[in-house]
């Protein structure tokens, strides 16, 4: 079981490349993104509940990655892009088809959670329609989904 995982971590790995380097690409082009919407949220979530029980006191006073740093950003978006890996690990054997298949099927699955739940929870409508152009869409669900491609058929 443990060569399961590791293969998936790799393939995870390999898929946020190819998203980090689409969603650059993206940047270079001046096509805002729904980048980071889930890290948003659930700092908008966890940051009061935090702050009372002391830990940004503790945090800073570890010296730890400023929580708005590129460190720290770039850290969650890896550790949420490897947890996926791990999730889509469990749940392949459920899903459909060959490996593209049951990559694009996870991919449909997770943006949907994005754009129905997380977007809108940050006040940015159906998958960042009020705040986002057209291009910034697709160039998210491009890049998202290419994650979920080379995660599937990597693993």
């Amino acid at each position: 079981m443990g060569r399961d995982y590791l293969r998936t971590l790799l393939a995870g790995a390999a898929g946020l490349g190819v998203n980090f380097l689409l969603l650059g690409l993206a940047d270079r082009m001046g096509i805002v993104t729904a980048r980071g919407g889930f890290q948003r949220l659930a700092k908008l979530w966890a940051a009061p509940p935090l702050r009372a029980l002391g830990i940004d006191r503790t945090w800073a006073a570890l010296h730890l990655p400023d929580p708005g740093g590129p460190v720290f950003v770039n850290g969650f978006k890896i550790g949420v892009g490897l947890a996926m890996a791990v999730i889509y690990l469990w749940i392949r054997p459920t899903l459909p088809g060959p490996p593209l298949a049951k990559g694009l099927t996870y991919a449909l699955l997770i943006w949907l959670i994005n754009a129905a739940i997380v977007l809108p929870a940050l006040g940015e409508g159906f998958a960042g329609i009020d705040t986002l152009s057209l291009a910034g869409i697709l160039a998210f669900a491009g890049a998202h989904t290419a994650f979920f491609i080379v995660l599937a058929l990597l693993s």
